[in-house]
């Protein structure tokens, strides 16, 4: 089983590692390969990385002393980001990670908003999020359908 704790910045490559690989995999059943890459580059900001875990709320699911899952959240009502490890999916550790960012978001504000991919959408639908818009989201020239959805408390 998977534990949470917070991230720390000797975190950062495997949670890049995660996150490319979840992208070019998981995510390709609703995403083309040129999207996935625009998504996710072979070479991130590094930089932006660090400094939005860092300021950010985010918790890292570790199981092994492997990262599985990271999620974070704006401390505010913006829950950023949610990825699993492609090869622990279905395990339940989505539902961890966005279970513990939704009790410590429901203590701070009466609802959450959450920007989720085509692929994330039912899992957030399954967990009472509601479609506000879906929207288009340009990155490196791709246009990337995503939806903003937000749960109340």
């Amino acid at each position: 089983m998977a534990a949470l704790r917070s991230y720390r910045s000797d975190d950062l490559e495997a949670i890049l590692a995660l996150f490319y690989d979840t992208i070019h995999s998981v995510n390709l059943r609703d995403y083309s390969p040129a999207e996935a890459d625009a998504w996710a580059p072979k070479n991130p900001d590094r930089a932006r990385w660090e400094h939005n875990l860092s300021s950010q709320d985010t918790l890292v699911a570790e199981q092994d002393g492997q990262i599985v899952g990271f999620a974070n959240w704006d401390r505010a009502d913006h829950f950023d980001c949610l990825y699993v490890h492609k090869d622990f999916q279905g395990q339940g550790i989505a539902s961890l990670l966005a279970g513990e960012i939704e009790h410590r978001a429901r203590l701070v504000t009466p609802a959450i908003h959450v920007e989720a991919s085509i692929t994330a959408k039912p899992f957030f639908e399954k967990r009472g999020y509601l479609v506000k818009r879906a929207q288009l989201v340009e990155r490196f020239g791709q246009k990337l359908k995503n939806f903003i959805m937000e749960k109340n408390f």
